[in-house]
Formats: C-alpha cells, structure tokens, sequence
C-alpha cells in the first residue's frame, strides 16, 4: 500500500466513525444544549455573532472567547461539514469557499447529508492524489501554503476530534434521560 493510498484509508475510517456518532440522530439531540451559554446553530433573529447564509446561524467567534463556549451537536456538524468543504476548496480546487457562504442545516437530516456529500467530495479529491504529490504544497485557508498530506490529515483529526466529542453529548444526554427505579 502506498502513502496516498494509506492516508485515504485513515481519512474513510475517521469519516466512517463520524458517521457511526451520528447514526439516527434526531433533531431533540441536533439541538440539544447541555449547559447555557452555549454556542449552537439557531435562527438568524435569535442567534449571537456567526456564520452561514439563509435563515439559520452557526454561533461563532474569532477568536474564540477564554474560556470557549461548550458546543451543541449541531454546531459540531455544521463545523464539521463546512470546514471539510473549505479544506477541500483550498487543498484541491479553486479556494473559493468560505463559512459566510454556507447555507447552516436547521436540522439534524440536513446536516447529515450535508456531512455526508462533504465527507464524499473530501474522500473523492484525496482518491485522486498520487505519492509523489503528498508534499505538494497547497494554500490554507488561514494563508501560507501546507503539503497535501497535512491538510489531510487535519481534516482526520477534525472528524476524530468532532466525532468523539459527538458521541459524548450524545451518552450525556441519554444519561440525563433516564428514568431510575425507586
């Protein structure tokens, strides 16, 4: 196996665990808040500052506040999702995409198709990269230029990192849930 073919295989098993933290994800748990304040994805007359285009806002500052705000399961895909879009916007395409111009999913079945055409389109472009460009350098969406094998892996860790804290809030609340016997 070559080191494209690798980084490809690492990258679909990060996104294939993201998927599994988000399996029969309802709109109650896409919106649930387990502490105030907390950042979340929310109407454009009842948001705080953030981004995305359209009727919904993902709350958001940079840079973020000290301590940072805990983050809703919808903040976290909308995260997710967006920033895979620009990653592969700047990695292996035109650059032009930015959180502004997103439209923010105002529910949990829009915001996984759109993590998953995301996921997709990101896994696609990598698919395509061969050994000898993984050092290639290609632009960051901060500015500077980093190799391809690099802003891959990011996006790895993004889904790892995202995904965990997903599967969190998600034992967390079915915690809170429960009913205990007397």
């Amino acid at each position: 196996m070559g080191s494209a073919e690798l980084l490809l295989t690492q990258l679909q098993r990060a996104f294939d665990a993201a998927r599994v933290d988000v399996e029969a994800l309802d709109d109650d748990e896409y919106f649930w808040e387990p502490v105030t304040p907390c950042w979340s994805v929310r109407r454009r007359n009842e948001a705080g500052p953030g981004w995305g285009a359209g009727e919904w806002v993902c709350e958001d500052v940079w840079p973020p506040p000290d301590p940072p705000l805990v983050t809703t399961i919808a903040w976290r895909l909308a995260h997710l999702s967006a920033w895979t879009d620009v990653y592969r916007s700047y990695t292996f395409e035109d650059a032009s995409l930015g959180l502004p111009g997103f439209e923010v999913p105002g529910s949990a079945a829009v915001a996984l198709d759109w993590l998953d055409r995301s996921q997709h389109a990101f896994a696609a472009a990598v698919a395509s990269v061969r050994d000898d460009e993984l050092d290639e350098l290609r632009p960051a969406h901060w500015g500077g230029q980093l190799p391809i094998e690099f802003l891959v892996w990011t996006i790895q860790f993004e889904h790892i990192h995202h995904g965990a804290e997903i599967s969190l809030l998600r034992d967390l609340r079915r915690g809170t849930a429960r009913s205990i016997p007397p």
